[in-house]
């Protein structure tokens, strides 16, 4: 989630090989298989405002990755360019060697903003992977974030693998590597929310809410217009999930959460769009599906072109016979957006540094 620099901790073990849970990471030592903290090199090259130089506006500081937009005014899109650079070495670390002719790796750029609760990811280099420089521009609306947004590399593989028992991922959107983040802080935002920008209430006001004892609700009454809302009848879950803060336990604690809450979401949204899509065209009812089909469909159905694609999941979301298999299928491609083990091991480690 909208965290700094996540991956700053050492990952040394000692002489022995054995790791040293107070020095080192546990992300890296906790992972299953060969990881690359930090390999891939991220480079923001330059930044504009509506098209132009940023100049002296916003705060940047460069050594740090961070700019703040909070004091700029009267801005509607960011723009950032710049390079994300993978050594061949480090692609050849983390797939084994029958698989380095064509390497079924992905690299893409993770764009996170966990007030907004969205994610969207932009491809850079599709299998087989090459080692190289690989230019990129991304754009940060103004009017679909809030708060802090959070851009960082990762390298993933695209198909599984058939080397069970190896030291290397073998399954399909397995994170193998990653690079520091960029933070761009946007101003606060006041306007009650929009599509998936939480507002805050008290469940227990409202009859069509359920009870108290939930954390968040998604409204799909007016499917037009979905609205995600946290319950202010838990105070201190709610002031986790406000935090703005980059280190320690509650930021930590606010990345399981909204990884919680997003995985609940995204299921959802992706069977309304389901329902409101058609079977002849494959065209959704609404805008904002059309984000949804283009965050999913490559992973529900890899097979197929996009438009293929919609129209097979609009016909197996009417189907009774189909509908186990969608599910099944809708909760790993949403399981494939979200790394919850590595948000999770994060907290742990946080926790036993507490303590020590």
């Amino acid at each position: 989630m909208a965290t700094v620099e996540e991956g700053t901790e050492s990952t040394e073990q000692g002489d022995d090989g054995e790791d040293d849970v107070h020095t080192g990471s546990l992300v890296s030592q906790s992972l299953p298989h060969e990881y690359e903290s930090e390999a891939i090199k991220f480079n923001v090259e330059s930044f504009r405002l509506d098209g132009t130089p940023l100049n002296d506006r916003g705060d940047l500081d460069e050594d740090d990755h961070y700019l703040s937009l909070a004091e700029v005014g009267n801005w509607e899109t960011l723009e950032l360019e710049g390079t994300v650079s993978v050594d061949q070495d480090t692609i050849e670390e983390v797939f084994p060697f029958n698989e380095w002719e064509e390497i079924p790796g992905r690299l893409a750029l993770v764009k996170e903003n966990s007030l907004a609760i969205s994610r969207d990811r932009q491809i850079l280099a599709d299998s087989p992977l090459e080692g190289g420089a690989y230019d990129f521009t991304l754009r940060i609306n103004r009017d679909g974030h809030r708060g802090k947004v959070k851009i960082r590399p990762f390298l993933t593989r695209t198909a599984n693998g058939g080397h069970s028992g190896s030291k290397h991922a073998s399954k399909v959107g397995a994170r193998v590597a990653d690079g520091l983040s960029w933070v761009v802080r946007l101003d606060e935002r006041d306007d009650g929310g929009s599509l998936l920008m939480p507002i805050i209430e008290d469940f227990s006001d409202y009859d069509n809410f359920p009870d108290e004892n939930h954390i968040h609700y998604l409204s799909l009454e007016a499917p037009r217009n979905p609205q995600l809302y946290l319950n202010r009848e838990h105070p201190q879950v709610v002031e986790v999930l406000k935090n703005t803060g980059a280190t320690g336990g509650p930021p930590r604690l606010r990345d399981v959460l909204y990884d919680y809450i997003e995985h609940s979401v995204w299921t959802q949204l992706l069977m309304q769009t389901a329902r409101d899509t058609s079977t002849d065209t494959g065209e959704p009812e609404y805008s904002w599906q059309e984000d949804v089909l283009d965050i999913f469909l490559d992973n529900l159905y890899p097979g197929l072109d996009d438009d293929e694609a919609a129209v097979q999941l609009a016909e197996d979301v009417r189907s009774h016979v189909d509908i186990p298999d969608l599910v099944q299928r809708i909760e790993s491609a949403v399981h494939q957006q979200y790394d919850i083990p590595y948000d999770t091991t994060n907290l742990i480690e946080e926790a036993i540094q507490s303590d020590d």
